[in-house]
């Protein structure tokens, strides 16, 4: 994990944050590969949502905010799936702009099963976004959200899953990906092919960037930006 200042809430206490961090540096490691990054979550699922709050993780309100801007009116007919949906704290915000119609992707399945407890979701689906098809219809969502998805993994993808997700979005539907500000503008090569095949996409007529909105304390106080794109 990259070195930081982490801004931490400050209701709790130095064995809640030194556990926070924990479980933050076990779920970003960049040594180990993405199954075992998968098993950590499953492990840890059941102490993830508090570790969040812990280190101010306020991407799943940013994305919600902004899901809300694109749809301000008939919310409740409104069909999305959650990418990376973890334990479902984008669902609990989403829920907040009654926002109901919701279905569930996550690699865990330790994660997606406290996510049920809260009985947020209609589908669960256990499943990793890639080069994989996903058992999803074409043109079954209006919108796609990916909120906290490992920038690693992130930047990595391949093509074909993003192609997945405009297959699955309706025309004039969106994808909106929330990350780290530098996910998204850093100079890193990867970056630079991340941002590529974003382009490649666009190119092809197959969506359009409509957004990239900047915020403030998306986690441990670093800045995070909204990505938003529209299904051509």
């Amino acid at each position: 994990m990259d070195k930081m200042t982490t801004v931490y809430s400050s209701k709790y206490n130095e064995d809640d944050k030194a556990e926070a961090l924990d479980i933050l540096e076990q779920i970003t490691d960049k040594k180990v590969d993405r199954k075992v990054v998968f098993d950590r979550y499953t492990q840890i699922s059941h102490q993830y949502e508090k570790a969040m709050v812990v280190i101010n993780y306020n991407g799943p309100r940013e994305t919600a905010a902004t899901v809300a801007q694109l749809f301000p009116s008939n919310r409740n007919n409104v069909c999305m799936l959650d990418v990376a949906a973890g334990t479902g704290l984008c669902a609990i915000e989403l829920n907040k702009y009654n926002f109901l119609e919701l279905d569930a992707l996550d690699a865990s399945e330790g994660m997606l099963f406290e996510a049920k407890k809260k009985k947020l979701y209609g589908r669960y689906i256990i499943d990793v976004l890639g080069e994989n098809a996903l058992d999803i219809n074409d043109d079954t969502y209006d919108a796609v959200i990916i909120c906290g998805l490992s920038t690693d993994i992130m930047r990595r993808l391949p093509i074909q899953a993003f192609e997945t997700l405009i297959r699955i979005v309706k025309k004039g539907g969106y994808v909106v990906n929330t990350g780290f500000y530098t996910t998204f503008t850093d100079g890193h090569i990867e970056t630079e092919d991340f941002r590529g095949r974003m382009r490649t996409l666009e190119s092809q007529g197959k969506w359009k960037q409509v957004e990239v909105r900047r915020f403030h304390q998306y986690l441990q106080g670093r800045d995070g930006a909204v990505s938003v794109h529209k299904i051509c």
